[in-house]
């Protein structure tokens, strides 16, 4: 969870096209676009035998033969899963496992603090978010591809990791703090996105914005910062990209799924927003306190969230609870992550 810290100033902003600061009202929903909940979800994730935890990242793959729908799950203590839905309401999981070598080169890290998950279609590729922890937090904050077994990402085994260098450097890391750092990560045909959980000021408080860098997907230079300063956008926890220059994100602070349309020099064109209700899976007339931080949009248009619990907040008060069957209590106090489905119309 975000944590206190100091706004650094860098010289290096020369060198990126000047962030956007625009007030968008007139342009807001002019679209008609509607994201509306799916019959049958929100859900628990987890089946009768096996549970995720802390779940901040999911990414959507492909459908199978057999009409299974297949995603990766990224849990923030340092799992990943694959998440197989059939019939739009069984689940199936696997952990998948990592060789020697990563094994390895995870074990310094004081958290393995897993964010967001991503697949790239135009390059076959599958990226994670891992953020910083401890007095040595820049160390380990980054965005990594993983190497599949064979150099199929259909493997179970995970061979190999490389943590992308974006430049400049100094912009990349700033406002990067332990625990706080980039868990929003989408890209299209050219570009990677990724977005700051949350900004402070110099004195120490929230901010109510963050940022959202893009940077040249072959030569990993950053070259466009985006303020949410003015776009009533206050935190940054999941990404995805829709279409070239689009983005799909979550402010999980105001609890809304925002779109972007960007033009050839990243400047907003169309802003949407759209109100998410975290309601109690089976009992969606009461509402808890969900802490939203991942998003993923499936070949058939339809809109998957994912509810990483906040354990200071997840468990609804004993007025709530009281009017809950004795399963749906156990999963709150197990922390079961919940998954949202939602169609784009």
């Amino acid at each position: 969870m975000v944590k206190s810290f100091s706004v650094m100033r860098w010289s290096v902003l020369f060198l990126i096209i000047p962030s956007t600061f625009v007030i968008f009202s007139s342009k807001q929903d002019s679209s008609g676009l509607k994201i509306l909940p799916a019959e049958n979800y929100p859900r628990w994730l987890m089946n009768n035998v096996y549970q995720t935890a802390q779940t901040s990242g999911i990414a959507y793959l492909r459908e199978n033969e057999d009409g299974k729908e297949e995603f990766l799950l990224a849990d923030d203590i340092g799992k990943i899963h694959r998440l197989f839905i059939k019939d739009d309401t069984l689940f199936s999981f696997k952990e998948l496992n990592f060789n020697a070598e990563i094994t390895w080169y995870f074990k310094n890290f004081p958290k393995l603090d897993f964010e967001e998950i991503l697949y790239d279609k135009f390059t076959n590729q599958v990226y994670i978010s891992i953020e910083g922890n401890g007095d040595n937090h820049q160390s380990f904050h980054g965005i990594y591809k993983l190497e599949f077994k064979d150099d199929n990402i259909f493997q179970d085994s995970i061979v190999g990791l490389e943590k992308l260098s974006f430049t400049p450097a100094e912009l990349f890391y700033s406002d990067l703090r332990p625990n706080i750092g980039y868990e929003g990560l989408a890209v299209d045909e050219n570009f990677f996105y990724f977005g700051m959980e949350a900004m402070f000021t110099p004195e120490g408080f929230f901010s109510g914005h963050t940022v959202i860098r893009i940077a040249d997907k072959k030569s990993l230079v950053i070259l466009k910062e985006i303020s949410t300063e003015n776009l009533d956008i206050s935190t940054v926890c999941g990404l995805y990209s829709d279409e070239n220059y689009s983005l799909l994100g979550i402010d999980r602070n105001s609890r809304k799924v925002f779109k972007l349309k960007l033009d050839e020099y990243f400047n907003i064109v169309e802003i949407n927003y759209f109100e998410i209700k975290t309601v109690i899976p089976n009992f969606t007339q009461f509402e808890y306190v969900g802490s939203l931080e991942s998003i993923t949009l499936t070949s058939n248009n339809f809109l998957f969230l994912v509810d990483d619990p906040w354990s200071e907040f997840f468990i609804p008060p004993a007025e709530i609870l009281n009017k809950l069957d004795d399963r749906t209590i156990k999963n709150f106090n197990n922390f079961i992550p919940v998954i949202y489905k939602f169609a784009i119309e």
